[in-house]
């Protein structure tokens, strides 16, 4: 868990003094120690825990602070039972090297701090397994029989009887987060159960229950509004692309389901606002209908119909791709064809017969100077293009 997390619990009762700038930071466990020196006893990401019995004089401060520094902790809790107030030197050895303070109630023992980061602790241990497990149904989803996907969807607490939505998610910007367990956490509703895999940086999610698009799109909305709201003033706030499915009502969609997702969250890359999201329901043009297709499905169409025309581009030295790019732009008018490439309408009519022979269609039809405008826009760069 974080600090902002433990924080944030009312039965904890918790005072932030310093280091609001960190608390994203990631607590592995809670050490309660009184020892001056604790750094050897010590991991990174630890939460500290001390009544104070360690100060007599001021650079005890600084020891103190030096070791949980050097050693990484994620903060420091003081109860105030021994020292009656917080020395300043204290506040000021952790001011100066950026650790997180918190002051305990007065009435609240380590133990209960203790038991609260543990639990937490071991849940998240727990979602990690279960993660791994989940991974592996993600990375052959699409592949293996129904049968086998089922099994793995029960062995992860998922009913395959259930509708199941597929939602791919990407970070474009903000601070480092664990998006898998940011999602896990978010999305997490009664009467759902979800399987989450991926990176820190892109995620997925099967979402196998009660769900829809709208109110998923709704939850990721409402849950980077929530994460931007506790970085604000520290850091900037998270910016999110997602594609999601629509619900998959039986196992064997949910290959399909998965890889809509995934071209979804391509497309919803650079869109506007903190949350941009991209489902099947939101293509409304041919860009982002060819930006759903793989790289290799656009590639093979344009190959296909177009090849033979940049083969004798290649060779002679011409230039009837761009002439034909011109003609269909200007929705097949000769003259302003002609104008555009300096030439007269019957070196035009020339040029586009050696195109009609090449590629077997007719600038009569308007099916084939569709496919071939398809064609011609499947070669421009989408967004999910590797390098060439």
């Amino acid at each position: 868990m974080r600090l902002a997390d433990l924080l944030a619990r009312d039965d904890l009762r918790l005072t932030l003094v310093t280091g609001d700038a960190a608390l994203d930071r990631e607590i592995r466990r809670a050490y309660p120690t009184d020892l001056p020196d604790p750094r050897r006893y010590l991991r990174s990401g630890d939460l500290v825990l001390t009544s104070g019995v360690w100060y007599t004089e001021p650079p005890d401060c600084e020891r103190f602070a030096d070791a949980l520094w050097a050693s990484d902790a994620a903060g420091l809790v003081v109860g105030l039972i021994v020292l009656g107030e917080l020395p300043r030197e204290l506040v000021k050895a952790c001011e100066l090297r950026r650790l997180p303070l918190l002051l305990a109630a007065p009435d609240q023992s380590f133990g209960a701090i203790t038991e609260v980061v543990t639990v937490e602790g071991f849940a998240a241990e727990q979602r990690r397994a279960e993660r791994v497990r989940a991974q592996t149904l993600l990375d052959v989803l699409g592949q293996i029989p129904p049968g086998e996907v089922s099994a793995h969807m029960r062995l992860l607490g998922a009913d395959p009887g259930l509708p199941t939505a597929a939602v791919a998610v990407t970070r474009t910007g903000g601070p480092e987060l664990d998006l898998p367990e940011l999602l896990h956490e978010g999305l997490a509703r009664k009467g759902r159960h979800l399987i989450v895999g991926g990176t820190p940086r892109e995620a997925i999610v099967l979402v196998n229950g009660r769900a829809s698009r709208k109110s998923l799109a709704d939850e990721l909305r409402g849950l980077v509004a929530g994460r931007s709201g506790v970085s604000r003033g520290t850091s900037p706030g998270v910016s999110i692309a997602a594609g999601i499915s629509e619900m998959a009502a039986s196992v064997s969609q949910l290959g399909e389901a998965l890889e809509t997702a995934r071209r979804g969250m391509e497309s919803a890359r650079g869109g506007p606002g903190p949350v941009s999201i991209m489902s099947v329901a939101d293509i409304d043009s041919f860009d982002l209908l060819l930006a759903s297709l793989p790289a290799g499905v656009r590639r093979s169409f344009r190959d296909r119909l177009l090849a033979p025309v940049e083969d004798y581009d290649a060779r002679h030295g011409s230039e009837l791709l761009r002439t034909l790019d011109l003609f269909l732009e200007t929705c097949g008018s000769w003259q302003r064809t002609a104008d555009e490439l300096y030439v007269h309408v019957n070196t035009l009519r020339y040029r586009m017969q050696r195109i009609e022979e090449l590629t077997g269609r007719r600038m009569a039809s308007m099916r084939d100077r569709t496919d071939l405008y398809l064609a011609l826009r499947s070669g421009q760069p989408a967004r999910d293009d590797g390098a060439p």
